[in-house]
């Protein structure tokens, strides 16, 4: 997906030369999805996996539902999620459902 990108440290506008930068846009999606609550999006108040309240759990069922749920309601079709050593790894993109 295509879009107005993000700075990847402070997740401001990504501007430079005075112009707003367009690019991928699938990673920071996901990153914004995961980050943010239920509530936080005004076009979407629904949408936001909230993933800092899964930090203390051992059963990582509730989490890998979630993000399936809300990766969905983006458009995302998530094909993998693994969590290794508390390490998160996706594998979603808006290309075509199979």
């Amino acid at each position: 997906m295509t879009g107005i990108q993000l700075d990847n440290d402070t997740k401001d506008l990504l501007i430079r030369n005075g112009h707003l930068q367009i690019g991928p846009t699938s990673e920071q999606n996901q990153y914004l999805i995961l980050t943010t609550h239920a509530g936080e999006w005004k076009e979407n108040p629904t949408l936001g996996v909230g993933v800092e309240d899964y930090l203390n759990e051992t059963d990582f069922s509730g989490l890998k539902y979630s993000i399936r749920e809300n990766f969905k309601k983006d458009g995302l079709n998530v094909q993998k999620i693994e969590i290794i050593n508390n390490q998160l790894s996706i594998d979603a993109d808006y290309g075509s459902k199979t």
